[in-house]
């Protein structure tokens, strides 16, 4: 009999703990294997990460100087703009007793007033409280604080109404002006910034012409500058012209041709070479017998007609666009453009270099 037979539970066990052992190892050296998959795929990521992280950043080096040049050119196109726009930068005014300023802002009304006075044919109707939008100071002055900013948009205020007052508009009806911030005793915080808009709102009544020559005054002024943030216009006639709109005069003084009856340059019956025009009666055909009239001979006219209008430029359609009047209603912005910020570290370098220059022999 053989040790297996006689030690059957040993041997089993001992089967049994070597086939374990067998998928011990197995399961160990497959997990050895992905564990250097996974070591190898990682080192490679690592590696990819890190040639990234130290290679140069896109765009490339020409990519990189053309995008610099078009920064550059960016830049100096900006400075360009900003110098063309230095002759409308100006200080704000400094701050004056309130009395003052009310001084100033009665003369600049009767300055207006004048101007709309003497407008011809016909002066320009003004509302009752007039004062160029700074009516609350007619009651009481302002705060010290913005009589500066204040005296700024008054004079760009009287010069608007010098060019609206050349327009000749027949009636203004309203100048409405928001409040500023340091009207409330607020300080204006200028950080970032390099304009401010000062808005005004004008409403009139006028011509298209009145209209046309108001706008176009806007961009003539040395001194300030405006934008035209939005216009409404409204036409005093909701429908448009009829044919019974149009008139027709007749010229009495012209010389009629012989005949009594312009002639026809066509030639024939009815006119227009034998064509009826819309709203003329056809010609009776001529008698039994009787010869038709030959090309070029003007028509007889009836006995009891009444005498004719004038040939050629004698009937004018007399006009019906273009006269009506017109609601106009503004707001534009006085744009004031700020100093610019002062740049310390370029200043010092300019200092310096005065320095050096004033120590040259």
């Amino acid at each position: 009999m053989s040790w297996i037979q006689e030690n059957k539970f040993a041997a089993g066990l001992g089967g049994i703990t070597a086939v374990a052992a067998a998928g011990l190892i197995f399961w160990g050296v497959k997990a050895s294997g992905d564990y250097t998959a996974a070591k190898d795929e990682y080192t490679t990521a690592a590696d990819e990460v890190e040639k990234m992280a130290q290679a140069k950043v896109y765009p490339s080096e020409a990519n990189l100087q053309a995008k610099k040049k078009a920064v550059t050119d960016y830049e100096k196109s900006v400075g360009d703009m900003q110098k063309a726009f230095d002759k409308f930068r100006a200080p704000t005014p400094p701050n004056v007793d309130p009395a003052a300023f009310s001084d100033t802002l009665l003369k600049a009304k009767d300055v207006a007033k004048k101007a709309f006075d003497e407008v011809r044919p016909q002066a320009t109707e003004l509302p009752g409280e007039f004062f160029l939008g700074l009516e609350a100071y007619t009651t009481s002055p302002p705060e010290r604080g913005a009589t500066g900013i204040l005296t700024y948009q008054l004079e760009a205020l009287s010069e608007l109404m010098a060019n609206l007052a050349a327009a000749g508009p027949t009636k203004l009806i309203n100048i409405h002006r928001p409040q500023l911030e340091e009207e409330s005793g607020k300080p204006f915080d200028a950080k970032g910034k390099s304009y401010r808009a000062l808005p005004v709102e004008v409403s009139f009544y006028g011509n298209e012409a009145s209209l046309r020559k108001f706008v176009s005054s806007l961009d003539d002024s040395k001194a300030h500058y405006y934008v035209v943030r939005s216009i409404r216009v409204i036409n005093e006639k909701a429908k448009a012209p009829t044919a019974a709109d149009g008139n027709f005069e007749t010229g009495e003084d012209e010389a009629k041709p012989e005949g009594g009856a312009a002639a026809d340059p066509f030639g024939g019956a009815g006119g227009a070479g034998g064509f009826v025009l819309p709203g003329d009666e056809p010609a009776a055909p001529p008698a039994d017998g009787a010869a038709p009239a030959p090309a070029g001979a003007p028509a007889a006219a009836p006995a009891d007609a009444a005498a004719p209008a004038a040939g050629g430029d004698g009937v004018i359609l007399q006009q019906v666009l273009g006269s009506e009047k017109l609601n106009v209603f503004l707001r534009i912005d006085i744009i004031q453009f700020l100093e610019a910020p002062v740049d310390a570290k370029k200043a010092s370098v300019e200092a310096k270099k005065a320095t050096v220059e004033a120590q040259k022999p």
